[in-house]
């Protein structure tokens, strides 16, 4: 699986595309119109640019040959590359696009910002989650949710009972497994990283029948940090990276 973590306050549209926002499409133009406030409209054009850019360079086409469809659900597929299965996910300012052809896949993306509902938010969609839960588990566990959730396409609303989340004793969060779906198993992944925002760090989630690591870059990638960053694959997630220190 290749993945993408893109800050889109910080690229520029001609670093997009030569043609902004004339690359979107007319179903594009209308929904982002219909944002109240303009930066969230230009962060929602960059982030389909950004999609669409990424998508063409790995497949090899231009990114005006590149069709992105949705099925009823609203999950989207290549119809001409039916082989790339890809998911993305936006969190305020922030981009995760993963792309794979080894099967469905969902990516999700979190800021993590502190708050007192937070688990109250998660318990309601997943009535699971024990009573020992903890603040720090609620990001663990919800972006494995939208990530499982996506990557069967059946949304929080149907999917999250199909999906079985196993809560550590010490907040760590894990995907058994989710049913309905076939016989082949799920892998979940998550991972905290750093970003330049007010809430320093952002939760990032991968569910796929890969159990392979994940690449995660950021694009466009800095001269100083080439080297990828490995997501967290197939073992407990680190609570205590919640609380970095340094």
């Amino acid at each position: 699986m290749d993945a993408w973590l893109v800050d889109l306050d910080r690229v520029d549209p001609t670093d997009i595309s030569a043609h902004y926002p004339e690359g979107l499409t007319e179903d594009e133009l209308r929904r982002g119109a219909e944002f109240v406030h303009a930066r969230a409209a230009h962060r929602f054009y960059r982030a389909r640019l950004t999609v669409r850019r990424l998508l063409a360079e790995r497949l090899g086409v231009t990114a005006s040959e590149l069709r992105i469809h949705y099925d009823p659900a609203g999950k989207p597929y290549l119809p001409d590359q039916p082989g790339t299965h890809i998911s993305w996910s936006r969190s305020d300012g922030l981009l995760l696009l993963g792309a794979t052809e080894t099967g469905p896949v969902g990516v999700d993306v979190e800021l993590v910002r502190p708050s007192t509902t937070n688990l109250d938010v998660l318990t309601f969609v997943y009535p699971g989650v024990p009573a020992s839960a903890t603040p720090e588990t609620f990001f663990h566990a919800w972006t494995l949710l939208e990530a499982a959730v996506k990557a069967t396409g059946r949304g929080l609303t149907d999917g999250a009972r199909e999906v079985d989340l196993d809560f550590g004793p010490d907040g760590a969060v894990t995907l058994r497994g989710i049913s309905g779906h076939g016989p082949s198993r799920w892998h979940g992944r998550t991972e905290l990283r750093p970003t330049h925002r007010d809430a320093p760090w952002a939760m990032t989630a991968f569910v796929s029948r890969d159990l392979a690591p994940v690449t995660v870059l950021p694009w466009p990638v800095p001269e100083h940090a080439r080297e990828p960053v490995r997501a967290h694959a197939g073992g407990r997630p680190r609570r205590a990276l919640l609380t970095p220190r340094g």
